[in-house]
């Protein structure tokens, strides 16, 4: 059996410590190793064992717990268009992270449940993110701020909006003379029109500008090179290669499900004469977009921008026309260790002008932006690849927070209106919002929480939901959404509109709705404004949008020059003063997403963390600073300190510790409470993104670290294919070296099954890992569709995690500079599963179309089926979280998909290839003659929202289905072949395609 690369998911599983091995001998029950003693176990033993376990089975089964009796009320009068037990579809749109989706609200009986991507929209093309999937539970967040506050005080609605109203009546009468409006930047015409009124009213009041998960580098660099107010769109499905400069355009940054469906359709390999694009990644740290890089370069953050301008001399040494000022600069770098490397993308970047990219991230400064906007202009690329798109509400006008900081410091700014956002807890922590606050004479914050922004607000007013107004959102191709409300405000609570439509004299009882409508009026095409309108609203998209000014770049060579003249250089890192970098956090973003359990419990991609951040070292780093996983360690930076776990992570670059944001909530949110650590208290307005002269200091002390990356480990044994292209098109079926048996032999079943299954359907999935991303949406809907319960930190320690579907995260190579790739892994749904022989109840059987199903009011908590599944998938219900987690909250109940059982504890649960979603297509399609599900006619919530569309489901019995296409591509294979227990979920394996000068 030839394996190939060894694949390994942590330090401790590849140095196969004794502390590994104990994590894994804990994955089985007390009592277990009795059983494998060498003098043997006897019959009254065996039974004595046995019976011991199910009578503690027992203690903790559903016997044990009585559902409450609950009256079941009818309607009085039922809407004419609500029929009970049918979910309804509301299109709408969603600004999470850093871009705009188009998205389907979900809603049983009014109340929004899940979430899905808008097929119709066409800039996020049916797809949505993480952050999107979670957006629902945010609805239903325990501490949502329920009352307004005056003074600190909590008080009705209506006093903070008379309070709002009187101070608004002394801003006119001084036309807005020391007022100033902070903006988060929200993405809405309606909004920034209203905003437009405002000011014209106030002229003399200023609009700031805070965004943590905004690229402020392209931002500065866009208005030194007219392109002031512009947005980057990428076609990444044209091009041929793409350089990502610190940039994660497939996991944080811009348009991410759009970049990662387009980027994803070029990484798809049929058969030996399909083509790739490539991809260069030069990064400190592994994002999402290192992990999916055919070619990585490790470098230390200040190292970054100096990479480019060798890059930029290497091109202009080879020919290429580039601007005089980059190539000026560029000499200053001299010859580098990576000169190789920089040599051979040089030429791939030639040899592809017009079908490449380059893109920069949102953390280097202003003039790496620019030199990579030279670059494009330079390489052909602009109008091909990229295009510039200027949206008619740009915030052209507004300035940093740096700025509205200067005004409150001199006395200049005495009033500010803060519409969403949170600056006390993101701002560079040298501005210090908390004195400034205090200095002014009054203060209204928008907010949805009372968070560290609302405790020092003169007024707060609590912020709306996304489902509970009216609004619009414009994408960055311009593409413009309505958004509208599924229910009515949960707690009295106003959108950003309705705060501006007061502040502006609107007296409307429907304020937002009237807003909206009334700006659109003015704005969609067609004599029948009504029907016009209520097919934007019916659909999620207004119509022709989308034509937003397209740039003819005019380059602004004196803007270019004088970013370049005031680049500085960071000087070399050492032990004793390291680099620091504060990258945006994958899973709370800038901080917004704390409160959300389904996020915070979510592993992070790359170190496996849940629940709390950490200060990432590499293994080197590590040794010179004689730290362990999990020591304590004061960071000081700039004259200010933390005290953090270290965590040891493969992929980061020696002398660099890496802190993400988003961690360290203050206010008493119960969710994001004792979380993590602060990144913001040492960003300072200087170095807000990174910087040299950081010392780590280990001191006494450890903190328990939640990590998933050893959970449900396979003992070693090798369930990854990859290769690399040219070796595919050598021999493309290459997964069958890997195997220990024939596949003939591995089509003879344990037993012969109670069902045929070559008739009828016969469903099964593929997952593609050549697009397959690694950026967990697909958990998160799992999680929604199939009231997946969260359990918390100490449970998810003792490996207790509830998702039915995991990703598990590999490295290969050395530990110093690894690659790393994904592997989602959840129910194979096996033809002889081994969880159906063991079961003592039938509790796991097997169904006519091919599905290991799960009658959970059988099941009495043995746990003989999870131990005997090779793939580590079923998930044992130890306590009653779904009770617990209502108890604490009662919102969360009404979040629950109810076309799926909520499980009590004492069961074992698992994927079930949403068994739900397949039964309402079956019940459909018997009301036609045929009977016959249509391909397409069963989508799973994995593949529904996967913006890679990796996930394939489909009947395996059509030949011309598209996961039956999947199953004959040379790259399928099944995971632990040689078990010969037939799973239906196969995978395609994984293809790179680095530059052949650097294999």
């Amino acid at each position: 059996m030839k394996t190939g690369q060894k694949h390994w998911r942590s330090l401790e599983e590849l140095s196969n410590s004794p502390a590994f091995q104990e994590k894994l001998n804990q994955e089985f029950p007390s009592g277990a190793s009795e059983l494998e003693l060498k003098t043997g176990v006897d019959r009254r033993n065996f039974l004595g064992i046995v019976g011991a376990s199910l009578a503690l089975a027992g203690v903790t089964s559903t016997g044990c717990i009585r559902k409450p009796s609950e009256k079941i009320l009818p309607y009085t009068k039922r809407p004419e268009d609500l029929i009970e037990g049918l979910p309804q579809s509301y299109a709408s749109a969603l600004w999470v992270g850093a871009e705009v989706q188009g998205v389907l609200i979900t809603a049983h009986e009014n109340r929004p449940t899940k979430i899905e991507g808008n097929p119709e929209h066409p800039f996020s093309l049916g797809a949505t993110s993480a952050f999107a999937q979670a957006a629902v539970l945010d609805l239903y967040d325990p501490d949502r701020a329920q009352m307004a506050t005056l003074a600190g005080k909590k008080v009705k609605l209506e006093e903070a909006t008379k309070a709002l109203r009187e101070m608004g009546t002394g801003w006119k009468k001084s036309t807005g003379s020391g007022l100033a409006v902070l903006v988060s930047g929200t993405p809405s015409p309606s909004v920034r029109n209203q905003l437009s009124k405002f000011l014209a009213m106030h002229t003399n009041a200023r609009v700031f500008l805070h965004n943590p998960g905004s690229n402020e580098g392209q931002r500065s660099a866009f208005s030194s090179l007219g392109l002031a107010g512009a947005n980057t769109v990428f076609k990444f499905e044209q091009a041929e290669v793409v350089l990502a400069v610190d940039a994660d355009f497939l996991g944080l940054e811009g348009d991410t499900v759009r970049n990662t469906k387009m980027f994803s359709s070029r990484r798809r390999v049929t058969s030996e004469g399909s083509v790739m694009s490539r991809l260069y990644s030069v990064e400190s740290n592994f994002s999402t977009t290192g992990m999916a890089a055919d070619n990585r370069l490790l470098l230390s953050p200040s190292e970054i921008g100096k990479f480019l301008l060798a890059l930029s001399a290497e091109l202009a040494a080879k020919g290429l026309n580039l601007n005089k000022a980059v190539v000026q600069r560029s000499q200053e770098v001299g010859t580098r260790p990576y000169a190789k490397w920089v040599s051979s993308l040089a030429s791939d970047l030639l040899e592809n002008r017009g079908k490449s990219i380059v893109t920069v991230g949102n953390k280097q400064p202003a003039w790496v932006h620019g030199i990579a906007v030279a670059l494009n202009e330079a390489l052909g690329n602009v109008g091909q690849t990229l295009r510039y798109v200027l949206h008619p509400e740009s915030y052209t006008d507004a300035t940093g927070i740096e700025d509205l900081s200067a005004g409150i410091s001199n006395g200049a700014i005495k009033s500010l209106l803060v519409l969403g956002g949170n600056p006390v807890y993101s701002a560079p922590v040298d501005l210090e919002m908390v004195s400034l606050f205090k200095k002014l004479t009054e203060s209204v914050y928008l907010g949805f929480h009372f968070d560290e922004t609302a405790e020092l607000a003169t007024v707060h007013i609590p912020k709306c939901h996304d489902f509970e107004h009216w609004g619009d959102l414009r994408a960055s191709d311009g593409t413009a959404s309505i958004v509208q409300p599924v229910m009515a405000p949960l707690f009295n609570s106003l959108s950003e509109l309705d705060v501006l439509g007061i502040l502006t004299g609107s007296e409307s009882e429907s304020m937002n709705y009237d807003l909206v409508r009334e700006y659109w009026k003015t704005k969609m095409e067609g004599a029948d404004f009504d029907r016009t309108w209520n097919k934007a609203v019916h659909d999620g998209v207004i119509a022709a949008s989308e034509k937003a000014a397209t740039f003819a770049l005019s380059f602004n060579s004196d803007g270019l020059s004088s970013l370049l003249a005031a680049a500085v250089m960071a000087p070399e890192a050492s032990l004793a003063s390291l680099e620091i970098r504060f990258p945006l956090s994958q899973t709370m973003f800038d901080g917004r997403y704390a409160n959300n359990a389904w996020l915070q419990e979510i592993p992070d991609s790359v170190t496996k963390l849940t629940w709390d951040n950490a200060a990432l070292v590499s293994v080197k780093t590590a040794a010179g600073l004689k730290v362990q996983n999990s020591d304590m360690v004061q960071i000081e930076f700039e004259g200010r300190k933390i005290d953090i776990p270290v965590w040891i992570t493969p992929g980061v670059a020696e002398n660099t510790v890496i802190v993400a944001q988003g961690w360290g909530r203050k206010f008493e949110g119960r969710v994001a409470k004792q979380t993590g650590f602060n990144a913001n208290l040492l960003r300072t307005t200087k170095f807000p993104a990174q910087g040299v002269g950081a010392k780590v200091t280990k001191i006494s002390g450890t903190y328990e670290l939640a990590s998933t990356q050893n959970h449900g480990s396979l003992e070693g044994r090798s369930i990854i294919r990859e290769t690399n292209l040219a070796e595919f098109k050598k021999d493309p079926k290459f997964v069958d070296r890997y195997e220990v048996i024939d596949k003939a032999k591995q089509k003879t079943l344990l037993w012969k099954p109670p069902y045929d299954y070559k008739e009828g359907h016969q469903w099964g999935m593929t997952i593609d890992l050549n697009t397959c991303t690694g950026c967990n949406a697909c958990t998160v809907a799992c999680n929604a569709e199939n009231n997946i319960s969260v359990v918390g930190k100490e449970q998810v320690i003792k490996g207790r995690e509830m998702h039915w579907i995991r990703i598990d995260r590999y490295f290969t190579g050395s530990v110093d500079d690894p690659q790393a790739l994904v592997q989602p892994m959840a129910c194979q749904h096996c033809e002889s599963a081994p969880c159906e022989q063991v079961c003592p109840v039938g509790a796991t059987v097997h169904s006519p179309d091919g599905m290991n199903d799960m009658a959970y009011n059988r099941c009495i908590g043995t746990r003989y089926c999870s131990n005997n599944c090779p793939f580590k998938v079923r998930r044992f219900n130890y306590f009653a979280y779904a009770k617990e987690n209502d108890e604490s909250n009662p919102l969360y109940a009404m979040q629950k998909n109810p076309n799926v059982t909520v499980r009590f504890r004492g069961v074992i649960e698992k994927c079930s290839y949403c068994v739900q979603r397949v039964n309402a297509a079956k019940i459909l399609s018997k009301k036609k003659t045929n009977s016959v599900i249509p391909e397409g006619g069963v989508v799973t919530a994995c593949q529904q929202v996967c913006p890679a569309d990796a996930i394939s489901f489909g009947d395996i019995n059509d030949p011309k289905s598209k996961v039956s296409e999947n199953k004959a591509n040379p790259r399928n294979y099944v995971v632990l072949g040689e078990l010969a227990i037939q799973p239906r979920t196969t995978y395609l394996a994984k293809i790179r395609n680095p530059n052949p000068e650097l294999v």
